[in-house]
């Protein structure tokens, strides 16, 4: 398969026999370099060698292999050098990692053990107290170990396994590549969590794919703040660096992460649409919360639009310069995944001198499928395809928008024992059904509309996307999020209906500054304003017949999407199933 790829010719990538063949090049090559970096209990930082973090390896996984013939390993816990280590160390024996949502229930947690087929698990000390009393029998049939322990616990600690390697134990020379190495669920309880089973083979070949596509340096530091057990930081935040040799700063958490971007001068930055979104609001309100802040603005973006013709793009990050110091100085890569992302908020990134790239992936997909590039980034779309990748559109409408479908060597085999869950969505011939709507343009660019689940048809037949919609009401500063669903009408079709989440601390900045109280049907008629904005600006058929508002952030996943189904339900628009005795 040959395809002419946006950004000219692709860049050197180098080649792994194996994700532990990976760190252990790292380590001879350059064996005391800080590898992770991370916080403490107490308000300090540790690191960590890549010469370290492979003879750390290289005990745990003899240490495996000494009680279980095949590990398969759950892990649940904060990003930390003991979660990277279970993981590599796991791959280093052979065996399987299980990652898991830290932010899932325990009984969600004993499932996917269940399911998984596990026999170790690994979780951190703040688990203790509620996994060590509530043992279920998934939980009894494994191996249980303490990470990041602070003080004397039931299970052994992790690092009482490291000590006790037997430096008799063989590891394994080679590696059937197409085997599984990880198996990433899905949350759900009730058999309903779906276990994406992902081969070395699969990851290798995401990196490889993406490090022809992006300049990732061995001077680079990333700032890990996404969860590290979801595949697009798992991938693009732990393994890439791995890859370049560079290196890994944990964030202390969501509000530290401009004080970490300073302290730690990381270069690179993985986030999701609502992080990104929420940050640019926050440099926005800064620069015109200065004396003249608005004018500087404005008359910034217009001496940089004109000197960028001249002096090229730099320009704009020196006339910024101070915006930039304040989130370290040297971030040259901003990454943005999981979810569409407002191109508005792309492009004032890009103007204030920022390099802003989009993509787009599935944890089926390892997951990455496609990512602009510094030489070829389009606005609004997610970029080419990965270079090994073949796209097509399933029944493309008149606008040439249909399901995509992909194939290539980084998908998954299936879902782990659910050959029926697998049927759905993959074909005899390798495609993977992403389930998204999208286009692709005359230049390759990939283009994603929505969710096919998520799709309102309204009473003309037209598709409507709830995250469009979306994306155009939160460029209102009175709100802090929305989202958008169809409710069937009694004629055919669906209405489209919105639940608001208004931004509380703004009505009562501005009611305070009035020298006003807030009263509760301020925020209402405020709500209406905004939708009434909208409908003014769009068709008939993509206009909002009613909206809710509620006053609580809405509920998400750790990667910071929103958990639809669970709104619904708490609005009271979504019923339980019920069944027949």
């Amino acid at each position: 398969m040959r395809r002419d790829i946006p950004g000219g010719p692709l860049l050197k990538s180098p080649v792994f026999s194996s994700i532990p063949d990976m760190l252990s090049t790292a380590s001879s090559r350059v064996p005391d370099k800080t590898f992770v970096t991370e916080p403490t209990h107490n308000d300090s930082w540790r690191s960590i060698s890549y010469g370290e973090m492979q003879e750390r390896v290289e005990k745990l996984a003899r240490a495996m292999l000494k009680r279980r013939q095949k590990p398969v390993v759950g892990v649940v816990g904060r990003n930390s050098i003991d979660w990277y280590t279970v993981y590599l160390a796991t791959l280093r024996s052979g065996g399987v990692v299980v990652p898991i949502d830290r932010q899932l229930s325990i009984p969600e947690m004993h499932t996917i053990l269940h399911y998984s087929g596990a026999n170790m698990f690994f979780f951190d000390e703040d688990y203790g107290e509620e996994i060590v009393p509530d043992l279920g029998e998934s939980v009894k049939k494994c191996d249980t170990y303490v990470m990041n322990a602070t003080g004397p616990t039931g299970p052994p600690h992790l690092e009482d396994l490291v000590a006790s390697a037997d430096p008799k134990v063989d590891l394994p020379l080679s590696y059937d590549r197409d085997a599984p190495a990880s198996i990433c669920y899905t949350s759900g309880t009730m058999g309903q969590a779906k276990g994406v089973v992902l081969s070395q083979n699969n990851l290798l070949s995401d990196l490889w794919q993406v490090l022809q596509f992006l300049d990732l340096r061995t001077d680079d530091v990333f700032l890990s703040v996404l969860p590290v057990h979801h595949t697009f930081e798992g991938t693009g935040g732990f393994l890439l660096p791995i890859a370049r040799h560079a290196s890994i700063v944990v964030c202390r958490g969501l509000r530290y992460i401009a004080d970490d971007l300073v302290e730690s001068q990381a270069t690179v930055m993985l986030g999701v649409p609502l992080l990104w979104e929420a940050m640019y609001k926050r440099i926005e309100a800064g620069i015109r919360a200065q004396l003249g802040g608005g004018i500087y603005y404005r008359v910034g973006m217009l001496l940089s639009a004109a000197a960028e013709k001249l002096a090229g793009r730099n320009i704009r990050k020196k006339v910024f310069g101070p915006v930039h110091e304040k989130l370290g100085g040297r971030t040259r890569l901003l990454i943005s995944g999981g979810a569409g992302i407002d191109p508005e908020v792309v492009a004032g990134y890009e103007k204030l001198g920022f390099t802003f790239i989009q993509g787009y992936g599935l944890t089926e997909c390892s997951p990455i499928v496609s990512v602009n590039r510094e030489t070829a980034n389009r606005l609004g779309s997610v970029g080419p395809l990965l270079p090994k990748m073949e796209g097509r559109i399933e029944f493309p409408d008149e606008e040439g928008v249909g399901e995509l479908w992909v194939r290539g060597p980084n998908i998954m085999s299936g879902y782990h024992e659910n050959p029926e869950e697998t049927a759905k969505v993959l074909t005899e011939d390798g495609w993977f059904k992403t389930g998204d709507f999208a286009y692709i343009d005359d230049d390759g660019f990939l283009f994603i509309t929505g969710r096919k689940k998520n799709v309102i048809v309204a009473k003309n037949g037209k598709n409507v996307y709830p995250e469009e919609i979306e994306t155009i009401l939160g460029r209102s500063d009175l709100l802090m999020e929305s989202m958008v669903f169809g409710m069937e009408s009694e004629a055919k079709g669906e209405e489209i209906w919105a639940i608001l989440v208004p931004d509380l601390d703004r009505f009562i900045e501005r009611a305070e500054a009035r020298g006003e109280s807030l009263q509760p049907g301020q925020v209402v008629e405020a709500m209406r304003s905004v939708v009434r904005d909208y409908n003014g600006s769009q068709p008939p058929y993509k206009r909002i017949r009613s909206f809710m508002v509620r006053e609580e952030e809405l509920p998400k996943t750790t990667t910071r999407k929103i958990r639809r189904r669970e709104v619904m339900r708490e609005a009271g628009l979504e019923r339980e199933p019920t069944y027949n005795p």
